[in-house]
């Protein structure tokens, strides 16, 4: 894989996770340029697994390898193949149909709408997911007592830009992102609410989220028992923006307008129940 992403999200301390929200995603696969004609000639014919390797696939690789013999690997053309790439982790049945590799003719652009593009760019870019505080800890939840959530530190915007330089093909996109609001859940039925959601306020040079005097916090109404944890969430929803160049102040393109983002961060929580003894 040959794109470059750079930006000013947070390190490894930070956990990143796709700019996503219940109805989009980035894209599970794409195009980008690999190979002139003769490197691939010669990349495939080393590549050639051994049946016993391929197994049940050994029949259906001989024929894609028949199949570019035929084509002579487009040598003595002007152009270049370009090759499937997948997310990591991903396991996207719309890919799964789409040839492994790709002929562009030179000076056309990919017909394949999964051919790397400014605004495919644009949707690869990850957001930070927010760590909270949360009073009492996690560890120390109790029932009946309200959960007050802060982030640990605010919330910068956020911006990423990937970029493809490689055999001639230059495509940048820059992804800006701004977080606009919390929503946090309990992860068990049996809490009040069970999940509850703050606007963001901008503070000490970022956007922050203090709910000790909020309308809604989670109370836990049941101990996770002995051992037992909740599985308590935070998501972040981002207002996302984009733009066909490295400038992350740069106009954002309308159309195609990205979608809210959402970031989510988990933690196990502990809730007790503490045992008051009343005497006459």
């Amino acid at each position: 894989m040959h794109i470059v992403v750079r930006g000013n999200a947070p390190g490894s301390g930070t956990p990143m996770t796709p700019a996503r929200t219940a109805n989009w995603e980035p894209p599970g696969c794409w195009y980008e340029p690999m190979w002139k004609p003769k490197a691939y000639k010669k990349a495939l014919q080393a590549e050639s697994p051994t049946p016993q390797v391929l197994g049940d696939y050994a029949e259906e690789y001989r024929a894609y390898q028949k199949k570019r013999e035929k084509q002579n690997y487009n040598l003595g053309k002007k152009g270049l193949w370009w090759s499937l790439h997948h997310e990591a982790g991903r396991d996207d049945a719309q890919c799964l149909d789409k040839e492994r590799e790709i002929w562009v003719p030179k000076g056309k652009p990919p017909e394949d709408p999964a051919a790397i593009d400014p605004q495919l760019l644009s949707e690869i870019a990850r957001l930070p997911a927010p760590p909270v505080k949360l009073s009492p800890g996690a560890g120390r939840q109790v029932v009946n007592l309200d959960t007050q959530v802060a982030f640990k530190a605010p919330l910068d915007r956020v911006w990423v830009s990937a970029s493809i330089d490689y055999l001639g093909v230059r495509i940048v996109a820059t992804t800006m992102a701004t977080p606009k609001a919390l929503t946090v859940k309990a992860g068990t039925d049996h809490a009040e609410p069970k999940s509850c959601t703050y606007d963001l306020s901008k503070a000490n040079g970022g956007y922050q989220v203090d709910s000790k005097d909020a309308d809604c916090n989670i109370t836990y109404k049941r101990s996770s028992g002995k051992g037992g944890t909740y599985p308590f969430s935070a998501s972040v929803v981002w207002d996302v923006t984009w733009t066909d160049s490295a400038d992350p102040a740069g106009q954002p393109v309308a159309e195609p307008a990205l979608p809210d983002g959402k970031s989510t961060y988990e933690q196990a929580v502990t809730v007790k129940e503490i045992q008051s003894v009343v005497r006459d």
